[in-house]
């Protein structure tokens, strides 16, 4: 059954909203990358990615979280399953970051998040 226009239209919608919100975290990535540190600081680029991965996940990426849900309610795992969690251990780790030495990885969150809806997009099962 293909997809009516009214949900092409939303998924569009969405896919603007992730990669808006998902291009500061690439340019702070890119920025770090080319001066060899993280920009600004350590401490402000992890709560800036965790700041700003937030509504990538839980507001705009909220759909993939209800559909692992119900995949396990349904006692089954798909892809959508494996995204999640994924998802939430990058991004606690990246809470984690905060207080302990370890990768400020919550930006990746909000890059795997905007991957798995534009693919999902492209590939006409939304």
């Amino acid at each position: 059954m293909a997809p009516t226009k009214a949900r092409r239209r939303e998924e569009q919608g969405r896919l603007f909203w992730l990669w808006l919100l998902t291009l500061p975290i690439i340019l702070m990535l890119a920025a770090a990358f080319a001066f060899g540190a993280p920009w600004p600081n350590p401490l402000a680029q992890r709560f800036a990615m965790i700041m700003l991965a937030f509504p990538v996940l839980f507001m705009v990426g909220d759909p993939l979280f209800r559909d692992a849900k119900r995949a396990l309610m349904d006692r089954r795992l798909g892809p959508e399953v494996a995204v999640a969690a994924i998802v939430l251990v990058t991004y606690g780790s990246g809470l984690l970051a905060l207080i302990a030495p370890t990768p400020p990885v919550a930006g990746l969150s909000a890059l795997v998040i905007s991957a798995y809806f534009s693919v999902r997009y492209l590939l006409g099962r939304y």
